[in-house]
């Protein structure tokens, strides 16, 4: 099966022990963590594995995603000319 997106929910009351296992799994298997957003990781990794990351203790959920070929853009904060000048600069 070929390597494919995947979003992994953390239980609320998983230990930081817990969400370790859960990395060291995705690691382990060949796959690589894209995005981590509180309680959510979106990994990319082999469908096949998907039972084995569901197993880990601290995980709620484990479901693929289809981002229909889009990429992801990478947020970028920019600061405006006026929050860039510093008092005495102007």
């Amino acid at each position: 099966m070929p390597v494919e997106s995947h979003l992994i929910r953390v239980a609320h009351n998983a230990t930081p022990s817990q969400i370790e296992g859960i990395l060291k799994a995705l690691v382990g298997i060949g796959g690589r963590v894209k995005v981590v957003a509180n309680k959510n990781i979106i990994a990319t990794f082999n469908g096949d594995y998907a039972e084995i990351i569901k197993r880990k203790p601290g995980v709620q959920l484990v479901g693929g995603v289809n981002f229909r070929g889009r990429t992801v853009r990478k947020v970028v904060k920019r600061r405006s000319k006026a929050e860039s000048v510093t008092p005495g600069q102007q």
